[in-house]
């Protein structure tokens, strides 16, 4: 595992997800999120900033994987 995702995946292990990666690169990770309950999020995981964009919102995690603030947004 990069250390550049290793926060979002922590987060991931944490929510329960499922995580499918679509693009990565140092900038920018794409992908599908399956909840425990089989509904499919796409993402978007910038690894500089830990900032997890989400449709509806984003999540700033720390480095252990931690939601430390969550914005609502259209």
């Amino acid at each position: 595992m990069s250390s550049a995702v290793k926060p979002l995946t922590h987060w991931v292990i944490y929510k329960g997800y499922k995580v499918r990666f679509t693009s990565r690169s140092a900038q920018l990770v794409t992908g599908i999120l399956t909840t425990g309950a089989g509904a499919t999020l796409s993402f978007q995981y910038e690894p500089a900033l830990q900032i997890v964009h989400l449709p509806g919102e984003h999540i700033k995690i720390n480095e252990f994987g931690w939601e430390i603030e969550r914005v609502a947004h259209d």
